[in-house]
């Protein structure tokens, strides 16, 4: 793996790592209250070339590939301060991941050109029932003709009420114990109802909702992989989502945690700046070891997984895991060092909102365990 970024990717994170301070300050002049989807910063990422990094040159990329991408990734959730439209880049590089590994050509062709003119996707896995444990999942679907039904419900999945295009994970019966597909299912696809927007505890910037599908017919074109095979096509795509949560996660503190050196250096207790105490020093390095710690585990995922590494699906878990009780820890710990300040209504208690978030997006702590319990297993 690369220790150090190349040149060009330095200047690619410091570029966007302005661009992130620049939407940051925008939401904030606004003077509204992040409550829907932030369409000026989404399609400012567009415009600055984002989406070109990762696609495919054929159809329309530049060719830079993962680590470039991930290098502006990295700079821009140093700056951005709230994370959700992190999440939604994240969700947007899940499905060009897998256009790009297991799409076929007329598939990329349709989707890359959207993703590049900056249209969201969703990918829905979770279900009312069973979360997101895949082998349990009621949505099916049916041979029909020369296609198929699908039937079943979706629900808290990520752009829902505004993609454009959505993967849907469902059950299919096959020969033998494979039984999950993938298909593409377009906004306008007959028989499809999206519900309305989720209310939640943070993150309502990140726009969620349900899904339900009710006998929507489904081409054989709209299959994406082998029928039945589904499931390690998923493990694929969503394993680099696990990897950047982590990243994300790591990288989104950095901000409040200047504001916080900044703050103790300026507040006085006890006859002098609070940041003479121990227990404040205390909690300012615990900061900084979660972001050294996300960021390195995530860029040594990113590694493992571009180069097929076999301990590379137990690193993204591990990434995600520690990225995400790292985030938790750390803007409870900006809370509590701020006093009746942070819990106010405010920038510290909104991010604080938004970090609890990370404990369930990309799979709950209690999922990700067991993936690294099995993938021990396998490797024992």
């Amino acid at each position: 793996m690369p220790f150090d970024w190349t040149q060009e990717q330095h200047v690619t994170r410091a570029r966007f790592r302005d661009i992130g301070a620049e939407i940051a300050i925008a939401v904030e002049q606004d003077g509204r209250t992040p409550a829907e989807f932030d369409e000026t910063g989404w399609t400012r990422l567009g415009h600055e070339g984002l989406w070109d990094m990762i696609v495919p040159e054929t159809y329309g990329g530049d060719g830079h590939g993962w680590w470039h991408f991930s290098a502006a990734l990295e700079g821009l959730a140093s700056s951005i301060r709230r994370p959700a439209l992190l999440l939604s880049v994240i969700a947007q590089a899940g499905m060009v991941r897998a256009l790009e590994r297991h799409g076929t050509a007329a598939q990329q062709d349709r989707y890359f050109g959207s993703i590049l003119r900056g249209e969201l996707s969703a990918t829905a896995i979770a279900e009312p029932g069973t979360g997101t444990d895949v082998r349990s999942i009621a949505t099916t679907l049916v041979e029909h003709g020369d296609g198929y039904r699908l039937t079943g419900s979706k629900f808290n999945i990520a752009h829902a009420p505004l993609a454009r295009f959505i993967l849907v994970v469902t059950r299919i019966e096959t020969p033998g114990r494979r039984n999950t597909a993938l298909v593409i299912v377009d906004r306008d696809q007959p028989g499809m109802t999206v519900a309305p927007p989720d209310r939640k505890l943070g993150l309502n910037d990140l726009p969620t909702g349900a899904l339900h599908f009710d006998d929507c017919p489904i081409t054989r074109g709209q299959l994406l992989g082998e029928p039945g095979a589904g499931l390690g096509t998923l493990i694929d795509i969503i394993s680099l989502g696990r990897l950047y949560y982590g990243l994300v996660a790591a990288q989104v503190t950095a901000p409040y945690l200047r504001d916080a050196i900044g703050y103790c250096r300026e507040r006085r207790s006890f006859d002098s700046t609070i940041d003479a105490h121990q227990y404040v020093q205390r909690r300012l390095v615990d900061l900084q070891i979660g972001i050294e710690r996300g960021t390195w585990l995530a860029r040594g995922a990113l590694a493992q997984l571009l180069t097929d590494h076999p301990q590379a699906l137990m690193t993204c878990s591990v990434a995600k895991l520690v990225g995400a009780q790292d985030l938790v820890d750390g803007a409870i710990g900006l809370v509590r060092l701020y006093g009746s300040l942070g819990y106010q209504a405010g920038p510290v208690a909104a991010f604080a909102s938004d970090a609890l978030g990370f404990m369930s997006v990309g799979g709950t702590e209690e999922m990700h365990r067991k993936n690294i319990f099995n993938q021990m297993m396998r490797a024992g």
